[in-house]
């Protein structure tokens, strides 16, 4: 039985559990892991290139596996072999960053994939919103038209949304209209449910003011395509 002294004797090896995460989507099998944590543990002792005589003997396997091992970790870029100086002599250490900011390119890229995924199911309940309003299939000249609003224009799925909805509440149910609606909301610099919230209720109050001298028009079709 391993004695409790043994035990804190042996030290630990600690690391991050990213490493473990994602191991194999950067491409490493279950050896290969095995063989950069003998590397690592032994680096976290001191011992910066260790003897790989000693670690194919706790691995159980034989020195040229482990020089194939070694190779593959540096063709897959998850460690590097570089020379330093120490104390006017040239030596070789093993090098551990690289793996740590190869998991930092693949979680980036996942960020990234995760979004433009989220943004294309953001498009594509944007237009089944329009054909559902509109109760037919938008025709080729729609979909061209509402593609060049994301696209040229800029106008995020939300806000053409929240302007489809706007025009549905004015029974009015066409690309120009709805357009004209983006456009003064663009003038205005409303880009969100939010914004389009205050500026109904900036208007309501204002309306209600007793001793206007400006009599207010409807907030309704006639503002949008007169661009209000």
């Amino acid at each position: 039985m391993l004695a409790l002294d043994d035990y804190f004797a042996a030290g630990q090896t600690v690391i991050s559990n990213l490493i473990l995460d994602y191991y194999h989507e950067l491409g490493l099998s279950s050896e290969e892991l095995v063989f950069w944590l003998q590397l690592y543990r032994h680096h976290e002792q001191g011992d910066h290139f260790p003897d790989l005589s000693q670690i194919a003997t706790e691995m159980g396997v034989a020195q040229q596996q482990i020089f194939e091992l070694l190779n593959q970790l540096v063709l897959k870029q998850v460690i590097k072999i570089e020379t330093v100086v120490v104390d006017n002599k040239q030596q070789d250490h093993y090098l551990f960053t690289p793996i740590f900011e190869k998991i930092a390119q693949l979680l980036a890229q996942k960020k990234k994939d995760n979004k433009q995924q989220g943004q294309q199911q953001e498009i594509s309940q944007m237009f089944l919103h329009f054909q559902q309003e509109f109760g037919r299939p938008l025709s080729s000249f729609e979909y061209e038209r509402i593609a060049q609003w994301l696209e040229e224009d800029n106008y995020s799925p939300e806000i053409i949304i929240l302007a489809l909805k706007e025009a549905v509440l004015n029974n009015a149910r066409s690309l120009q209209y709805i357009e004209s609606i983006l456009s003064s909301w663009r003038s205005k610099n409303i880009q969100s449910a939010q914004d389009v919230a205050s500026d109904k209720t900036r208007y309501q109050k204002q309306k209600a003011k007793p001793n206007s001298n400006k009599e207010l028009s409807p907030y309704s079709l006639q503002n949008w395509l007169k661009g209000e």
